[in-house]
């Protein structure tokens, strides 16, 4: 789904108004109608408190108060902490409207602030109307005061397109932001609710209609996109009834040292779990019996090692093996002994397209000009650590601009980037990034990132099959990879799920797409 920012989201509105002719009042009592339809269900005698700022998102309040009072809501109270010139002409017309109607308006300051805050505390819910997606300056005086209010209450709190302090284009809290139980947000999400911090403070987000013109929605243009559920299905490369193993693809996973075993097993499980022909790992000899011991299913090809890594006969063979597979996963477990660097160069420089993760981006940095030549699709996998090494930048700085420096990396080495995060940022060489919605702390685990190595490098070696993108397979293996953690929270705790049980739910997730 397209995620806007402000302006573009204003533009939006823009067009409507003066291409469509649709009244923005119009806009605005539809925005306040999926409001009001959400608070429907809870019991009219609960008082409800609804605060307002100015502009459009003040009106929006303003809106909902009236359908509210309307409705036969008596305890619905208004506090303004805009006066009436501040806010839109459409506001104005709201704000007439429940004036005549008696509904109970207050317009805070500082006298009577402790009046306000007191309707807060006895609210049972607080909708926040105070600012829109376009605050780009931080929260301060009254206003910062009636948030801090807000978020003690123990009130349900439903706010209005973005929580109140928050960047609409970037998701950073400005000084102070509302800790939303639900946002409603109007027409297509906005680009800032789905970065961090944004989901500490949205709740769940809920994306509305409100009669803007399908052809304007489709025409708007975005480069950020959210990874949407309903939209993975067809993004699954679907099975034909005659086929064979190598209809499926064959896939390769290069890993593995001394007591790193499991990184390159759970590559090679996730790979085969999605739907892979045939996978095979590649190990040092060193951990091919427990490889063997571990995994049923997959081929293996135990390699000559030195000290448990990768040695310069095994280079030779892996050279020579290339040709028999579609796709290529390099990197788990794989260590950092420089004696394994050579490996690495013989898959870049073949025609395979290739999964590199791990251990293997730890080399990438000296080998960027192979990445920028190569003509099969490369992906590449970083956490935060992985890609500041690549790009020469701090941690926090990659934390400060995850879509920008995903975004960068992608177009300047012609890679598909994987940025791994709390939201995980999927970014192609054509410049279009994506956020990826699901997933939770579980799984910031070990063997996480493996997992996910195998389940997008299953997915290429079939995408490509069967005539998809390469970006396909990021986006689908990041979107299960997250959802079956989510699947697994919710049954085994954040805390207790492992990497491996991931992997056991990927096959619930696969049916629910066909």
């Amino acid at each position: 789904m397209k995620l806007m920012t402000p302006s573009a989201m204003h533009a939006l509105d823009e067009a409507a108004i003066k291409e469509y002719g649709i009244p923005g009042i119009l806009l605005m009592e539809h925005a306040a109608y999926h409001l009001f339809k959400h608070l429907q269900g809870r019991d009219k005698a609960e008082s409800v408190v609804i605060v307002c700022g100015p502009g459009n998102n003040g009106g929006d309040g303003l809106a909902l108060a009236r359908q509210l009072f309307s409705w036969g809501q008596s305890k619905v109270k208004v506090l303004l902490l805009a006066p009436r010139e501040k806010l839109s002409e459409d506001g104005r017309t709201y704000f007439d409207v429940c004036q005549k109607l008696q509904v109970d308006m207050m317009e805070v300051d500082k006298q009577n602030r402790d009046t306000a805050f007191k309707s807060l505390e006895a609210a049972k819910v607080i909708v926040d109307a105070l600012f829109g997606t376009g605050l780009t300056r931080p929260v301060e005086g009254l206003y910062a005061e009636m948030i801090d209010h807000m978020n003690q209450s123990t009130a349900y709190k439903l706010s209005v397109d973005i929580p109140s302090g928050l960047d609409g284009n970037t998701g950073k809290v400005q000084g102070i932001g509302v800790m939303a139980d639900y946002t409603i947000t109007f027409v297509l999400p906005k680009k800032g609710l789905y970065q961090y911090p944004a989901p500490l403070y949205t709740g769940v987000v809920e994306v509305v209609d409100i009669g803007m013109p399908k052809a304007l929605v489709e025409a708007a243009q975005a480069d950020t996109f959210s990874i949407e559920e309903e939209e993975m299905k067809v993004l699954l490369p679907r099975r034909a009834m005659r086929s064979n193993k190598g209809s499926f693809g064959k896939v390769l996973v290069i890993g593995g040292s001394q007591g790193m075993s499991g990184a390159p097993a759970l590559t090679s499980m996730a790979a085969y779990k999605v739907g892979s022909g045939t996978v095979t790992a590649a190990v040092p000899y060193a951990i091919l019996e427990i490889m063997e011991q571990k995994l049923t299913e997959v081929i293996h090809c135990g390699l000559p090692d030195e000290d448990g890594f990768f040695s310069k006969e095994a280079e030779k063979i892996i050279g020579a093996m290339l040709d028999r597979y579609d796709v290529i996963a390099i990197g788990p477990g794989l260590g950092r002994n420089r004696s394994v660097l050579p490996v690495l160069i013989d898959v870049l420089i073949s025609d395979k397209p290739c999964v590199i993760d791990a251990d293997a981006l730890y080399f990438i940095p000296e080998l960027t000009d192979l990445l920028r030549i190569r003509k099969a699709p490369t992906i590449i996998t970083p956490h935060p650590g992985e890609m500041a090494r690549l790009t020469g930048l701090t941690i926090a700085e990659i934390l400060e601009q995850p879509l920008e420096i995903a975004k960068k990396v992608a177009q300047d080495l012609q890679v598909i980037t994987v940025l791994k995060l709390e939201r995980t940022v999927i970014a192609d060489p054509n410049g279009d990034t994506y956020i990826n919605r699901y997933g939770n702390s579980g799984l910031a685990k070990g063997g996480s990132g493996d997992v996910l190595t195998g389940i997008i490098t299953g997915l290429l070696a079939q995408s490509l099959k069967a005539g998809l993108p390469a970006m396909a397979a990021a986006k689908l293996g990041c979107f299960l990879h997250a959802k079956a953690g989510d699947e697994a929270a919710k049954d085994l705790t954040e805390y207790s799920f492992l990497p491996s049980d991931t992997i056991h739910y990927l096959s619930q997730l696969l049916k629910a797409l066909i």
